[in-house]
């Protein structure tokens, strides 16, 4: 649909890191196994009752540091004191009266042992499923596919906004290599898609394998049993397996030992050790958006919203003469994929409200909105506001990829806006600003919409730069599904575009509303596949997002702006020295 007339009328922690060659992964996963299996040796001096806490309870937790120094104390004391400690520094509410990790922790650990493996065994907790829905918590799907005549019994499970360390939205997919044996971890490159027919028809052949699997699960199933992150390109005619995922896979192992994660553990000390309290709170408590925008002049940023849970996260204050006051700083900084930090940006919100303003408020959810000047590559977002009333940090970080002017097709990450009219930016420097109007985003993934009101995407379609004149007349097919992972009913729609509408630059912005009124109140994905027919090339894009009743209406969301060039640009600093 024509864009402007659309509005005609009145998540704890982690990071992501990627090998660029595969001598480099190859070695990356080994290391890994290695100090995966030095960490789990057992100390016979230790007391069976530690040994029982350290092999079998946290043994998905503990850092290997923590744990080399736990296995180096010498009395019962200090290892009491080490355990209080452990669990303190990982309570996101130390003033609670309960630790909410730790009895999340016991939680998964009961239903691992209740649910997988042989339960007369109490041995669920070590299996592969054991593993990840400790470590993990539960998905936010899970599908079973029996044994068939072509294909070993599966379990598919869809995990989203875990958190910066592994991608917002993944797969983990496990099969039976036997009827005698438990589900077994599907690694796309180390079984390959062979491992998932039950038979001899595929031996060693990737091609035959996802016929097989295409015919009888589905094109979503062909594509996780060669990636298990969504989006990523795959070939389903010559099947590659993606090295990716099998990265995903080593960080779901180690996910305590990945280093943003331990960093933030000590930060965590440390601020338990500080009479300020500093404390450091992560993906549970708000979700971040972040959508690159390119412009006609080929100028690039990268847009955020950052937007807490619930009402009750954010922090007020009430001087004497009872107004009310809100004082946050934002700390937003870009890193290349190496990890040099090339562009910061950090300011101050506070300002007074008054009570009429309080009593609109309060009910409302409390966002933050910016933007960053950005050039191809990749990168990590890296975003942390503080409360400087409650003295907490709510910090996330998200991995970028910003196609360079000359890629053949790309998709930009898909946002929802409000249904409200947007408002006027023709200088467009605010954020989320496109062909002179303001939207007004809610979210992207994990989004929940009112029953009824529409489900309003927005992206950018790119191609290299050119004459679009040129192309008056070629076309790109566009589809979108709406579903639940293991349900048959699927709202499906087309869209065609003119390549001739693209802009100079390479770039055409598509605003699409899908009706929610047909949708019962639950969990869905949105699938967004442009292909381009001439040859054949294709770009994915994909993203939850919850549909609430109409009544009560989910609470509002009421934002703060950056304001715009109020970072610096550290890499062009650091190269002029």
């Amino acid at each position: 649909m024509n864009f402007r007339s659309m509005y005609s009328g009145s998540s704890i922690l982690g990071i992501k890191a990627f090998g660029s060659i595969t001598v480099r992964v190859t070695c990356l996963l080994l290391a890994l196994v290695i100090a995966q299996s030095s960490m789990l040796a057992k100390d016979p001096h230790l007391p069976e009752i530690y040994a029982h806490w350290l092999n079998q309870e946290v043994n998905y937790l503990i850092t290997s540091e923590e744990r080399t120094e736990f296995l180096h104390l010498t009395s019962d004391t200090a290892r009491e004191q080490f355990i209080e400690t452990f669990w303190k520094i990982r309570n996101p509410s130390p003033a609670a009266p309960t630790n909410v990790f730790k009895d999340e922790h016991y939680q998964r650990l009961a239903y691992a042992n209740q649910h997988f493996g042989t339960l007369s065994l109490n041995d669920g907790a070590s299996t592969a499923r054991g593993m990840v829905y400790i470590t993990l918590g539960e998905p936010a799907q899970i599908q079973s596919y029996p044994e068939s005549k072509h294909l070993r019994p599966i379990q598919m499970w869809f995990y989203q906004n875990t958190s910066g360390a592994i991608p917002v939205h993944f797969y983990v997919l496990f099969y039976k290599p036997s009827p005698i044996e438990d589900y077994k971890l599907y690694s796309p490159t180390g079984d390959r898609p062979q491992k998932l027919i039950n038979g001899t028809d595929a031996v060693n052949n990737d091609p035959v394998a996802i016929k097989i699997i295409n015919d009888d699960l589905g094109v979503e199933m062909a594509h996780v049993a060669l990636s298990l992150i969504p989006g990523e390109p795959v070939d389903l005619k010559s099947p590659s397996p993606s090295m990716q995922s099998d990265i995903l896979l080593s960080n779901i192992r180690n996910y305590w030992n990945l280093p943003l994660n331990k960093e933030r553990i000590r930060e965590r000390r440390g601020a338990s050790e500080q009479v300020s309290h500093r404390i450091i709170l992560g993906e549970e408590f708000f979700d971040l958006t972040a959508v690159v925008e390119r412009s006609s002049t080929k100028q690039l940023r990268v847009n955020y919203l950052l937007r807490f849970r619930e009402p009750r996260d954010l922090g007020l204050a009430q001087q004497a003469d009872g107004r009310f006051f809100y004082n946050f700083v934002l700390e937003a900084k870009l890193t290349s994929a190496s990890g040099k930090e090339v562009y910061r940006q950090t300011e101050k919100l506070s300002d007074y409200l008054s009570q009429k303003q309080f009593e609109e408020i309060k009910s409302k959810i409390f966002g933050v909105e910016g933007s960053l000047p950005i050039a191809p590559g990749h990168y990590d977002l890296h975003l942390a506001l503080t409360n400087q009333i409650s003295h907490q940090t709510f910090q996330q970080t998200k991995t970028l990829l910003v196609p360079a002017y000359d890629h053949p097709l790309a998709i930009s990450s898909v946002f929802f806006a409000a249904k409200e009219v947007p408002g006027k930016d023709y200088a467009g420097n605010l954020p989320f600003s496109y062909s002179g109007l303001k939207l007004a985003p809610v979210g992207s993934d994990n989004t929940t919409i009112a029953q009824g009101d529409p489900l309003r995407m927005i992206f950018q379609l790119w191609e290299a730069a050119g004459t679009p004149t040129e192309l008056r007349g070629k076309t790109l097919e566009i589809s979108y599904v709406i579903g639940q992972l293991g349900s048959q009913e699927k709202q499906e729609e087309q869209q065609t575009v003119d390549r001739g509408d693209f802009d100079a630059a390479g770039n055409l912005l598509i605003g699409r509303d899908f009706r929610t009124d047909i949708l019962r109140p639950a969990s869905y994905r949105l699938i967004i596949k442009v292909e381009n027919p001439e040859d054949h090339g294709t770009v994915y894009q994909s993203l939850s997002f919850r549909v609430a009743p109409a009544s009560p209406a989910p609470p509002a969301l009421w934002t703060l702006l950056v304001p715009a060039g109020t970072g610096e640009v550290v890499a062009e600093k650091t190269s002029s020295k």
